[in-house]
């Protein structure tokens, strides 16, 4: 019988990757609708200022504070780094053509719901206002919203569930969450646009294509209405026949610009979003303490506007 020999150890392996962090998109969503209210208060006192305010004190400000109190870069989980030009431009067309497909599924929709909830939620009323306003609404409606709200919802709401779930799961609650921050009648609408965005953003791995997309939908919705004004009643509801030929055309559109989009982007991977302010501390929870002072500042700010707002408009009802 041969001796046997001692078994020879294996050499030790590369150290197992660490896992990816588990930030609580529930949490963050649910931080918005909390700041939805004051929000809607803003909105009440002044329609631009207010419209302002919400964008950046509701959106854009407290996805920068949850990543930096996660010790995250917010530039680097929000997408937020240099777009590429190709892919900007290529946004901006599939922008026009999602303009074309949401606005027939919001027409389609709006022959479904009774005639009190289209009055109800008629947000066209925003725009009954001087020119001087009904302008400064359509820039900020053009500019302010599209950034803000794509941080908040494609930059930290999507690429954080991305970091558990599947991109299409991702875009999925991301673009329903977005549909539900808005009203009914706009909801379907709104859904799509969204998961366009979102698809937008992972394949490109940057927030600003969806910006891009964002701002040309609503640029051409506030030029139409600040050049045509806002029809209304029976009489403006389109026939059946163009809005048909509306979404097929815009759906058409929107296949082929999407697939020039597909082939000129590569996904990169979810992971590629974490990068730690301190490498030396790998914790991912959320703590005040890591949030800068000026961004506790800026919110200090946001809520002196708020009063500020308010109080301007009891002096002006007591004047």
């Amino acid at each position: 019988m041969e001796p046997t020999s001692p078994a020879i150890p294996a050499p030790p392996g590369p150290p197992p990757a660490p896992a990816p962090p588990r930030k609580s998109a529930t949490l963050f969503f649910l931080t918005l609708v909390l700041l939805f209210l004051p929000g809607l208060v803003a909105q009440s006192l002044s329609r631009a200022g207010g419209i302002a305010w919400s964008e950046l004190f509701v959106f854009f400000l407290p996805p920068v504070i949850f990543a930096a109190g996660s010790n995250l870069r917010p530039v680097a989980l929000l997408g937020l780094g240099r777009p590429r030009a190709r892919e900007l431009a290529l946004a901006a067309l599939v922008g026009v053509a999602a303009f074309l497909v949401a606005n027939g599924v919001m027409a389609l929709w709006s022959r479904l719901l009774p005639a009190r909830v289209l009055r109800l939620f008629d947000v066209a009323r925003v725009f009954d206002a001087p020119l001087g306003e009904r302008i400064a609404i359509a820039v900020v409606a053009s500019v302010l919203a599209p950034v803000c709200e794509e941080t908040a919802f494609r930059g930290y709401l999507q690429r954080t569930i991305a970091l558990r779930r599947s991109p299409a799961v991702a875009i999925a609650i991301s673009a329903l969450l977005f549909g539900v921050l808005h009203d009914p009648v706009r909801f379907p609408a709104v859904a799509v646009l969204g998961a366009v965005f979102g698809w937008l953003a992972w394949r490109s791995g940057s927030t600003w294509t969806a910006i891009m997309a964002h701002a040309v939908n609503n640029g051409l919705a506030s030029g139409f209405v600040l050049a045509e004004g806002v029809p209304r009643g029976p009489e403006a509801e389109p026939p059946l026949r163009a809005v048909l030929f509306t979404l097929g055309f815009g759906a058409l559109a929107l296949s082929a610009l999407m697939s020039a989009y597909r082939v000129a982007t590569t996904p990169p991977p979810a992971t590629a979003a974490v990068v730690l302010v301190d490498p030396g501390e790998p914790s991912t929870r959320f703590s005040p303490a890591r949030v800068p002072d000026r961004l506790w500042a800026a919110a200090a700010i946001g809520i002196a506007l708020l009063l500020a707002m308010l109080l301007a408009a009891r002096l002006g009802r007591a004047s």
